[in-house]
């Protein structure tokens, strides 16, 4: 009998589900998709089959967290029946069963965990959230009496998510060590979350033969990711605020001589201007929020430095201004966008194209 693929999801920041799936498809070889869900306001949600390592899953860039799935009820009655059916399938259910006997064999525990269960509920229901999370607390206490249940630092987080009429659950695997890489020795104001760089940076399909600029690096948190995603001929920042400049600097720098790498240069704009030739970068990502310099003079400037056939891949809030500003540049176009919400607001990410010209 042929071995089943395990079921996994991950948790996006809102909008960015889209862009994680096409990660999970081009970095996890035979990944089958499931479903996108949504949980109001707080996160996307993909789902998917894979049969390799488990440990590839957590490598994931564009992602938040990563869970094993081991419970998916698509039909909830939203009305109290609905606890003793979760309570059955968590503490009896075969799927249940399976799903943790799996995650046990990756994260290999030398005695019984502790753990701790994690409810989250969005939509009218005839019970309240704490209600469901103390039925799989009690689920989990009758399957696994050897287990122990605690509520700081467990082992092993297992998370409850009651999306209206869908009931999703699983074991979180997100590796912290992974997770720690993403992070920079000092930020700026406004930066933005790794997962949401990751996921624009991977819009840009990166090639090892790739000029990358970031044209509004703040923290460098974009140049950060992209050096995450392999390899490069030659990464470019440049920001119009100096001290922000210093600060990528130290970020992006190797720990040991506090230099930057030789294929990484920072700058900063002078007279409105990039200091990089034309037609000089194959790909951009870059976010425009709380930049006060004029579009046109931002849009002119990436349409000299990029590369006929190149692409931009540029976050805004101002929508109408991008799109009147795109059409005032003769080589540029937008190929598509995503609305996402990478702070407190939503935004678009638009991918933008240089035109071949003939």
């Amino acid at each position: 009998m042929a071995e089943q693929p395990n079921q996994y999801y991950v948790q996006t920041r809102p909008g960015l589900a889209e862009i994680a799936w096409l990660e999970i498809r081009d970095m996890l070889p035979g990944a089958k998709f499931g479903e996108y869900l949504f949980a109001k306001e707080q996160n996307g949600i993909v789902t998917f089959s894979y049969k390799g390592d488990v440990a590839d899953v957590p490598q994931l860039l564009t992602s938040e967290a990563e869970f094993m799935l081991a419970l998916s009820i698509p039909k909830l009655s939203r009305g109290r029946k609905d606890l003793t059916a979760v309570h059955e399938a968590v503490a009896r259910g075969e799927a249940f069963g399976r799903a943790t006997n799996q995650f046990l064999r990756y994260r290999q525990f030398s005695r019984p965990p502790s753990y701790r269960v994690f409810c989250r509920k969005f939509g009218n229901h005839d019970y309240r959230q704490s209600y469901m999370e103390r039925t799989v607390l009690d689920a989990m206490m009758t399957r696994y009496p050897r287990w122990q249940p605690i509520t700081d630092g467990p082992q092993v987080e297992l998370w409850v998510n009651i999306l209206g009429s869908h009931l999703l659950c699983g074991f979180r695997i997100t590796d912290k060590t992974i997770k720690r890489q993403h992070k920079l020795r000092q930020t700026v104001p406004g930066s933005l979350r790794p997962s949401v760089a990751a996921a624009m940076v991977g819009l840009t399909q990166p090639d090892e033969d790739d000029v990358f600029l970031d044209p509004f690096c703040g923290d460098g948190i974009m140049l950060h990711e992209r050096k995450l995603f392999g390899g490069y001929a030659q990464l470019w920042g440049a920001n119009t605020v100096t001290e922000q400049v210093t600060i990528a600097e130290t970020n992006l720098s190797i720990r040991r001589s506090g230099k930057l790498p030789p294929q990484v240069s920072l700058a900063t704009w002078v007279d409105l201007k990039l200091p990089i030739e034309s037609e000089a970068v194959d790909k951009i990502a870059t976010s425009l929020l709380g930049i006060e310099m004029g579009m046109g003079s931002v849009f002119k400037e990436i349409e000299r430095v990029l590369i006929p056939g190149g692409t931009a891949v540029v976050l805004s809030s101002d929508y109408d201004k991008i799109k009147d500003t795109i059409r005032h540049c003769p080589t540029l176009e937008i190929m598509t966008g995503y609305s996402v919400k990478p702070g407190n607001r939503w935004g678009r990410i638009y991918i933008i194209r240089k035109r071949i010209e003939a």
